[in-house]
């Protein structure tokens, strides 16, 4: 018994950070009426609890933001790499999640992005 308790004794693994691709495999599921499966991709990406990665899966079928731990790269470069595979509308989206502006803004911060 003593090989059970162990895991007890450890301190708990903190969540990791919950990044854009999983953001989106998440939404692609939801999308298939794969809700418990996209559940199951957050916990085990993130290491967040039952609780906590439902609600981040209930945000994103909601359309609300979630925090994102920015991916690798300036954001322009990001943004960027969108455009050139014609995804303007996911570029406004990363925009705005990742700076706190509203849509309006981030559709004129990717205009004047030299390109």
């Amino acid at each position: 018994m003593a090989g059970f308790f162990d895991r007890f004794r450890q301190p708990p693994t903190p969540p990791g950070p919950l990044d854009q691709d999983t953001v989106d495999n998440a939404l692609g599921l939801v999308r298939a009426g794969r809700k418990i499966v996209a559940i199951k991709l957050v916990r085990e990406r993130t290491g967040l609890g039952l609780a906590e990665a439902k609600g981040v899966v209930d945000a994103i079928e909601e359309g609300r933001r979630v925090p994102v731990e920015p991916g690798p790269g300036s954001l322009a470069d990001r943004v960027r790499e969108l455009l050139g595979r014609d995804r303007v509308a996911d570029a406004i989206v990363l925009v705005a999640g990742e700076t706190g502006m509203t849509e309006a803004e981030a559709a004129r911060f990717i205009d004047a992005l030299d390109r």
